[in-house]
């Protein structure tokens, strides 16, 4: 503090653990290839052994120099270390290096050197989870690409959420998905609860259904979606109703449902042309089991639906 001032106060400890933590994950590497050294063939031993003699030289130049007094030196160096010990098995040392990532280097750009870590920080933008890391290390930006520049330190230049879009959701019919969503296609894995049911995303993806058949532009929200566009492809007689119909529908139905699904649902229910086990069970849930997979109107006498 006794250099840059109080306002470093924060940023000073980021700098020691981060360098910290890079110095001991390369040092374990040179020290795992420092042991190999013995099966070098003799020709390349004493290659490979100057090219890590410089390795643990980078390493022990960082430890005595507390590494937070130039966090992009150290960076540099420590980077360098790992290349020398790759050079050192190019020579013909028996090590496999380990694929590491170390982070973003702290010399790409002037913010970096001061944020340390920010790649692991997760905040709220227009109302959402905002998380650094697939912007920085997966696509790349700079930090100016949302934030002012230096002699502005800390504003945002992004409007809203839909200022996002140029990005995320300018051309919906070519974007991978995957690159920001986690999960198989960028779908999540899990059901999603709405309004009437859970809706399986693994299914509509197996199935060849796009993201943007649900997810609309700018906002690719599917929060608007109608759900009658696709009643006619779900409202068949043998398709499972209780994939998206929860259990309770029961106490919301009268009797009278009994005359048919299309009488109070429309053409949306038109396909539903006899009671099967199937339809059935969705008022009937606590009859799942009951002499499965005997079709109902084998014991129990109904009328066609539109019929009664």
């Amino acid at each position: 503090m006794s250099c840059h001032g109080i306002r470093y106060a924060n940023i000073l400890p980021s700098w020691q653990r981060e360098i910290d933590r890079r110095t001991s994950e390369v040092s374990v590497i040179v020290a795992s290839a420092r042991q190999a050294l013995g099966g070098t063939p003799v020709r390349a031993r004493a290659t490979a052994d100057s090219l890590l003699q410089s390795a643990e030289a980078n390493i022990g130049f960082v430890e005595r120099g507390k590494g937070a007094h130039n966090v992009a030196y150290a960076d540099e160096l420590l980077q360098a270390s790992l290349v020398l010990v790759r050079e050192a098995v190019d020579a013909g040392l028996p090590y496999s290096v380990p694929d590491i990532d170390l982070g973003p280097s702290f010399g790409r750009n002037v913010c970096l050197q001061c944020h340390i870590g920010v790649e692991e920080q997760v905040g709220t933008f227009g109302g959402t989870t905002f998380s650094h890391e697939p912007h920085i290390l997966q696509a790349g930006l700079d930090c100016t690409a949302c934030h002012t520049p230096i002699d502005e330190h800390g504003g945002i230049t992004l409007d809203s959420r839909a200022s996002c879009n140029e990005c995320h959701h300018g051309a919906a019919e070519s974007l991978d998905c995957a690159a920001c969503h986690p999960g198989p296609g960028g779908a999540p894995q899990r059901a999603v609860s709405t309004a009437i049911g859970d809706f399986p995303h693994a299914a509509h993806r197996d199935a060849g259904l796009d993201c943007s058949a649900c997810h609309k532009k700018p906002e690719m929200s599917a929060a608007d979606l109608d759900c009658q566009a696709c009643h006619l492809i779900h409202h068949q007689t043998k398709n499972s109703c209780l994939n998206c119909h929860r259990d309770g529908v029961k106490q919301i139905h009268p009797p009278v449902a009994h005359t048919g699904c299309a009488l109070c649902h429309g053409e949306g229910a038109a396909f539903i042309t006899e009671w099967s086990r199937e339809v059935c069970t969705v008022c009937h849930a606590d009859m799942v089991e009951h002499n499965a997979p005997a079709d109902c109107h084998l014991c129990h006498s109904m009328p066609a639906p539109g019929e009664g």
